[in-house]
């Protein structure tokens, strides 16, 4: 249990930062880092960030199957809201982190939004509120563990979602440590060119929107590229209506956040529709990850996935609307792969975004 245990684990406030992707550079990256900033190291080097200038950082990090998790004693970099919804584009993350004096915050976002964001040690007191005390525990944590140790049902939370255990094992294993150092004063670097193979750049150069991006590629330009690859899904699955002209609009118009919300949420109950649909006459040979666009089930399972494309950048800041976005429209396409170019031009598109916003190659 974690009662007994955590205290003599995290002798010391911490923020942790638990993430579900299977590629380590976007989580280094996330936190001001590179890859090549990574070292073999422990726990004990998390020490050494108190002696740090203030920009400068150590990071601890773990790898597990599906997940990583991050560890900071300073810079608590997790716990702010943009750092997280970054974390989370195209999957999950949250953030445990308190402070000396029990200032304290548990978030959870998944697909760049945030979804629960409360304070854990009000949970354990009087001051409890139902809806967070309700979302802990359809994740099997009791209003009763809050109650009695705010820090262990925190992270038995954590764990349930994570399934990775934070005890004295795992502190006392191998990580990697991220070492953000300060960059001396000077030129700043050139930004490579950006880099595709022939056949990406022969695809690219057939579609005039994104060979104007790919010619030069600007921060600016995550907005179009969301509006490409949904007005691509929406042709490819057959989608139509005034919802659908709406989202097309909003998109174009780099609408995002609170102001679509309502429209986000309408797309996403008709994509959930579409999903059970197709469940309901899906046979038990199909394969859900390459939708046939000549069955039923196919054409539904295209529906979802369109859908859930042009709810992306309405819900997300731009870049990760905009990574989510192809993401899902290469789910729309990828039955079709042999039959057109969109699924690999979406895959050069998003090495493009990729580069706009990281000023790099993947």
């Amino acid at each position: 249990m974690y009662k007994e245990t955590i205290r003599s684990v995290f002798e010391n406030p911490a923020c942790l930062t638990w993430v579900h992707s299977e590629n380590i550079r976007d989580v280094v990256q996330a936190f001001g880092g590179q890859p090549e900033q990574l070292a073999e190291g422990g726990f004990d080097d998390l020490y050494e960030s108190y002696e740090l200038d203030n920009d400068e950082a150590i990071v601890l990090i773990t790898q597990s199957p599906g997940w990583f998790l991050a560890v900071e004693f300073t810079k608590y970099m997790g716990a702010r809201r943009d750092v997280l919804r970054r974390l989370s584009a195209g999957g999950e993350a949250l953030t445990l982190a308190w402070t000396i004096e029990l200032d304290a915050t548990f978030a959870y976002a998944a697909d760049g939004k945030l979804e629960s964001v409360f304070d854990p040690v009000r949970q354990g007191t009087t001051a409890a509120e139902p809806e967070y005390l309700a979302w802990a525990q359809a994740y099997g944590v009791t209003a009763e563990q809050w109650r009695d140790d705010w820090l262990a049902a925190s992270f038995a939370l954590a764990e349930q979602i994570s399934g990775l255990r934070v005890d004295q094992t795992w502190k006392e294993r191998t990580h990697l440590v991220l070492s953000i150092e300060r960059q001396e004063a000077g030129e700043p670097a050139a930004r490579p060119p950006l880099a595709l193979k022939e056949e990406m750049w022969e695809l690219v150069m057939r579609h005039p929107r994104v060979a104007a991006i790919a010619a030069n590629p600007s921060e600016d330009d995550f907005t179009e590229m969301s509006l490409i690859a949904s007005e691509m899904v929406v042709r490819a699955a057959g989608l139509e209506g005034p919802d659908i002209d709406e989202a097309l609009n909003a998109i174009g118009a780099g609408r995002h956040g609170e102001s679509v919300r309502a429209l986000n949420d309408r797309l996403l109950t008709l994509s959930d529709g579409f999903r059970r649909r197709a469940a309901e006459v899906m046979d038990e040979n199909a394969n859900a990850g390459l939708p046939d666009p000549d069955t039923d089930w196919g054409r539904f399972l295209m529906k979802h996935h369109a859908l859930k494309t042009l709810a992306a950048p309405l819900a997300m800041d731009p870049y990760p609307g905009c990574k989510a976005a192809i993401r899902q429209a290469r789910e729309v396409v990828v039955g079709q792969r042999r039959q057109n170019d969109n699924y690999r031009l979406l895959k050069a598109m998003e090495n493009i975004a990729f580069y706009m916003f990281n000023g790099h190659n993947p």
